[in-house]
């Protein structure tokens, strides 16, 4: 039987950004630090009561779904603000010219891969004929 002594608990908001959809979010978490009486560290997470993983492990994006979610460190957009603000002003064009929001940054990169093949075909069917 491990017997668990007192510790301590903290709240700890985490920012997210999707490596897909470049949605960023927070989430806020209960952190309870505690040791168990052999030196060893236990920590558990829980989000609204519910014990959860560490906010590095198994976290999906909430727009898309996509697995491919890195985290900042705690406050980072507190502290950015400008930057997240920036980001988004920056990445709105693109979804309004896709005339839907949440539109994925894979449709632009097909695009410009089939415009460069479409050019490079061209030169190629050019130097052929000659």
């Amino acid at each position: 039987m491990i017997k668990v002594r007192e510790g301590f608990s903290a709240y700890e908001t985490w920012p997210f950004e999707c490596l897909r959809c470049l949605c960023v979010w927070e989430e806020e978490y209960l952190v309870r630090r505690m040791s168990d009486g052999h030196g060893n560290d236990v920590v558990v997470w829980t989000r609204e009561g519910t014990q959860v993983q560490p906010p590095w492990s198994g976290m999906t994006c909430p727009a898309c779904g996509c697995g491919s979610v890195t985290t900042f460190p705690t406050g980072y957009l507190s502290h950015q603000a400008a930057i997240a603000r920036a980001r988004a002003a920056a990445t709105a064009p693109l979804f309004e010219a896709a005339g839907r929001r949440g539109h994925s940054p894979a449709m632009t990169y097909t695009l410009l891969a089939i415009s460069l093949l479409v050019v490079t075909s061209v030169e190629v069917y050019e130097k052929v004929l000659r």
